[in-house]
């Protein structure tokens, strides 16, 4: 809806220390994060926006917090979010409501409509959200575009400032090392069922039983389907819940 293709520049997991001072305080993380990113990661690897991935609780149940209008600035392209859920599409969407803001679009009103019971931007997170941008949203980041003019989101990113599988004939190296997988068709390789993914092995699907997520806490295990790579989502599990809900 809203012309936008996101590329993945980098993923930096920290497994041994934090780099910057994480604090239960979402202002104070994205103020410690924004000013790390300036100093440091900018340095290291070319990139548009970067957001923080943490499972520290917030104050006041705020699950995730960016600058409003910050997009290639910086000191402001960036927004922290928290590890809520156990549904991974829920935290993908509380990350796209913070870059959101970077890119001009502000919380939505009773007024704005996205043909669902909640749009990506609004302000709490609900368990019906339609999970697309409102048309408040659409004319907001319109509007960010024509004024502000951010320059680095308007060119078309080098394939080697991103992360993608090497294929023969462009920049990259041809050392693909996964033999499911045939870099010319972005495909299985002929024969094989599936190239990767927690339900795929040795190239085939795993059978229909198979634990692909164990439990945590009171959840229930997700089972593999014996006809997809993913892991699909229990049918037997109650709505997803989240230890948050407010989206700054």
């Amino acid at each position: 809806d809203l012309n936008i293709y996101i590329t993945l520049a980098a993923l930096e997991i920290w497994t041994e220390r934090d780099l910057i001072n994480v604090v239960s305080s979402s202002s104070d993380t994205l103020r410690s994060f924004a000013e790390w990113r300036e100093r440091d990661l900018l340095n290291r690897r070319p990139h548009d926006h970067a957001q923080f991935l943490t499972n520290i609780n917030f104050d006041d149940d705020v699950i995730g917090i960016a600058y409003n209008r910050g997009m290639c600035d910086p000191k402001k392209s960036v927004g922290t979010v928290m590890d809520h859920s156990t549904e991974h599409l829920s935290v993908a969407v509380a990350m796209a409501h913070e870059m959101g803001h970077n890119l001009g679009m502000d919380h939505d009103g009773n007024q704005c409509n996205c043909g669902g019971a909640g749009c990506v931007m609004s302000e709490e997170l609900i368990e019906s959200r339609s999970y697309k941008f409102s048309d408040c949203s659409k004319n907001q980041y319109q509007n960010y575009l024509t004024i502000y003019k951010p320059q680095c989101i308007l060119n078309q990113p080098l394939r080697t400032d991103t992360v993608s599988t090497p294929v023969s004939g462009n920049e990259l190296l041809q050392n693909s090392a996964n033999p499911c997988y045939d870099p010319l068709t972005c495909h299985p390789r002929e024969g094989e069922e599936c190239e990767s993914g927690p339900c795929c092995r040795n190239c085939k699907f795993l059978k229909e039983g198979t634990i692909c997520k164990r439990a945590r806490g009171d959840d229930m295990d997700d089972y593999c389907n014996g006809k997809t790579c993913d892991c699909p989502r229990n049918p037997h599990k109650g709505p997803a819940t989240a230890k948050g809900s407010v989206l700054m």
